[in-house]
């Protein structure tokens, strides 16, 4: 096979990983690589349980892994595979690479500086999309090339394109600027499981995993409550929880809350406050006061007096002031400046 191939297959690994997860922290489940006529591959006991939605992915189980050697056990045997190859994949890069990099750091030994040829990237080079591309892909009509490039041809060809794309992929959001959002070529992550991104308008936080991938939450909402739900409930990051908590407790305040410049990162010390907010667990409230009042975290004290005005309590005027008044001058005069003072008449 590798005589017969226009590359030296015996110097190219291509490799693979399933995994816990998505997250940043995930751990391995099973790897393996292909160099030349060699083949690696084991199970690996990843030392944690196996989430069932990753199961449903990759079909293995707690059971599969329990007598399966441990990273550590096997990192001189990958090592070893890859020593002085070109590290190929398919979208790698962005994954499977940073996964592999992390466990093989955490047994102590380096990552080798090799290559990397990604097949998604290279593909995304070699496979210009163009109109005609489009048209016929999406419609099953070749363009008529003597029509080509006539602009009101091209727009209509356009725009039936875009029809047909519809009929392909069911599950594009319909909304016009949810759309938009899908499109955009940049994303800021939100956590690091993956599941929200912000766009480059970033006004919102977008899903972009799962059947609602490129919806924004608030659609979400309107179409499927219960989504918001389950995303609260699976092993996502704390800032993708925290994000979506939030949003289910005070949408005005989510919107108010989000940042001009960069994705707002909840941290984990947040978390507290915001399942108290959305339990309308009046009993905590002194408690979270305090610590946003102790803290001066501006985005603390906003939470706070959000939850004041939701609720309609009386330190609500207060608050507000004091976030006002005390907030990091770094902070721009944003939406949570507008939020407030439009509901208190400030």
């Amino acid at each position: 096979m590798a005589t017969e191939a226009p590359i030296d297959l015996d110097k190219l690994v291509v490799f693979d990983l399933e995994t816990t997860g998505l997250e940043a922290d995930c751990k391995i489940v099973q790897i393996a690589m292909i160099r030349g006529e060699r083949i690696y591959q084991t199970l690996v006991n990843p030392e944690m349980p196996i989430p069932a939605e990753s199961t449903e992915i990759h079909r293995i189980t707690d059971a599969d892994v329990v007598d399966a050697p441990k990273f550590a056990d096997i990192v001189d045997d990958v090592l070893t595979f890859m020593e002085d190859s070109v590290l190929s994949g398919f979208n790698i890069r962005k994954f499977d690479v940073p996964v592999l990099r992390r466990e093989i750091a955490a047994t102590g030994k380096k990552f080798p500086p090799l290559p990397i040829l990604d097949l998604f990237e290279l593909n995304q080079k070699m496979n210009p999309r163009t109109l005609a591309w489009f048209f016929e892909h999406y419609t099953g009509e070749p363009m008529d090339s003597e029509e080509a490039h006539d602009a009101v041809y091209d727009c209509a060809c356009t725009r039936k394109g875009l029809l047909g794309m519809f009929k392909k992929h069911a599950d594009l959001p319909t909304n016009l600027e949810t759309l938009t959002m899908l499109a955009e070529p940049e994303r800021l992550p939100v956590g690091a499981s993956g599941w929200l991104a912000w766009t480059a308008n970033q006004s919102e936080p977008t899903l972009t995993r799962g059947k609602y991938r490129g919806w924004a939450l608030s659609e979400v909402s309107r179409k499927e409550p219960s989504y918001l739900e389950w995303l609260c409930n699976i092993d996502a990051d704390s800032a993708t929880k925290n994000t979506v908590h939030l949003f289910k407790t005070n949408k005005e305040a989510y919107l108010a809350l989000l940042k001009e410049e960069h994705p707002l990162r909840l941290e984990p010390k947040y978390l507290d406050l915001l399942h108290a907010m959305e339990q309308k667990r009046s009993n905590r409230f002194e408690e979270c006061i305090q610590l946003a009042e102790s803290s001066k975290d501006a985005s603390l004290m906003f939470l706070a007096a959000a939850w004041a005005v939701q609720e309609k309590r009386p330190e609500a005027e207060a608050l507000a002031k004091a976030y006002l008044a005390e907030k990091d001058e770094n902070v721009k005069v944003d939406r949570r400046h507008n939020f407030l003072k439009k509901r208190l008449g400030l």
